[in-house]
């Protein structure tokens, strides 16, 4: 008998799904960075990205913003654009959440008969992507 995955079993697995699926999709995109972190400098703003695990769970969101070309000013100081993140901006989306109507997570605690929950939930981000590059191009706050 097979013994249970943990939840860091899980972790892992995702992880390694995310690298070899998602990854080489934003790098198409014309995302750089590594992960967890990745930006894209379009001409009047960078769209950030980050993935953000859940420390309870087998969770995870993949949160969006914009920043301005120039950085964002984060407790008074200037930030530089390449060391600008998702979590210093306070307008951002977690990939999913319009679709879904509600504050989506990526669930991967449970294994799926004859499916692959890693790699579902990897191209789901995938089949979410029109969501997010039309609330980037929408955002007029950057």
């Amino acid at each position: 008998m097979e013994a249970a995955m943990t939840g860091k079993d899980r972790r892992i697995l995702m992880d390694e799904a995310i690298k070899n699926i998602v990854i080489p999709f934003l790098r198409a995109e014309g995302f750089k960075g590594s992960y967890p972190h990745f930006t894209r400098v379009k001409h009047d703003r960078i769209n950030l990205l980050t993935f953000q695990f859940s420390l309870y769970s087998s969770k995870f969101v993949v949160e969006i913003a914009n920043c301005p070309s120039t950085g964002s000013i984060v407790t008074g100081k200037q930030i530089e654009p390449s060391k600008c993140r998702v979590h210093y901006e306070g307008k951002r989306l977690r990939i999913g959440s319009i679709k879904n109507k509600t504050d989506y997570w990526f669930d991967f605690n449970k294994e799926i008969l004859f499916s692959n929950i890693y790699k579902k939930r990897a191209k789901e981000i995938i089949a979410l992507w029109p969501e997010a590059e039309k609330w980037w191009m929408e955002d007029s706050r950057a």
